[in-house]
């Protein structure tokens, strides 16, 4: 059975059915892992459809998908628009690695937006007329303070980005500090008591 994609390509795929914005929202662990990748669909019924007819290309609805491969999926309807909530399946590209005592988080989505816009000729100029047919805002939470990324806003551990263009859409990438294990803080806390314990004793 063909598995559809059912990440950020995928709503690329279909920029040009209509209007989406599309929330991320991520997280990862002290460990390097990605605990959480919940995304937000908000678009019209129209490229509902589309959606479900890709999905269907693989004998299930998008709802069937989702739930087939592990994870949760929501619709909420107002009217013509509705937003499509999926969580719990794991990210399509986006990794971690670590190096030397930081954390670095990236998510390729810029790859998909740049194979689009390098594309074929455009002589009716329909790209730039869709050059605001998607947004993606992107949530990111590391385990440590996050020292260096090219988010829109950092603060603390958390970072944001707001790529309400296609040309503003780029790869996430951000690195953090990792922080130290609580083990190693409680020895260290231990040690230091006996040091100025045997220091008293003198």
């Amino acid at each position: 059975m063909k598995k559809i994609a059912l990440g950020l390509s995928l709503v690329l795929m279909i920029l040009v059915s209509g209007c989406i914005t599309l929330s991320v929202d991520s997280k990862v662990n002290k460990e390097g892992e990605i605990v959480q990748y919940h995304m937000i669909i908000d678009t019209n019924s129209y490229v509902y459809t589309i959606l479900n007819s890709e999905a269907s290309e693989g004998g299930e609805t998008l709802r069937e998908s989702v739930i087939s491969q592990g994870g949760e999926y929501e619709e909420v309807w107002d009217g013509d628009d509705v937003k499509i909530i999926i969580k719990g399946l794991p990210p399509e590209n986006a990794y971690t690695e670590k190096s030397e005592e930081y954390l670095i988080y990236r998510d390729p989505i810029g790859d998909s937006a740049s194979d689009y816009q390098s594309g074929a000729e455009d002589p009716v100029g329909m790209r730039n007329a869709m050059d605001s047919a998607i947004k993606i805002h992107y949530y990111l939470e590391m385990p440590g303070e996050i020292i260096d990324s090219n988010a829109d806003f950092v603060d603390g551990n958390k970072a944001e980005w707001h790529m309400v263009t296609l040309s503003s859409i780029r790869d996430v990438y951000a690195k953090s500090e990792v922080p130290s294990l609580p083990g190693i803080e409680l020895l260290g806390s231990v040690f230091m008591l006996l040091i100025t314990v045997l220091f008293m004793r003198r």
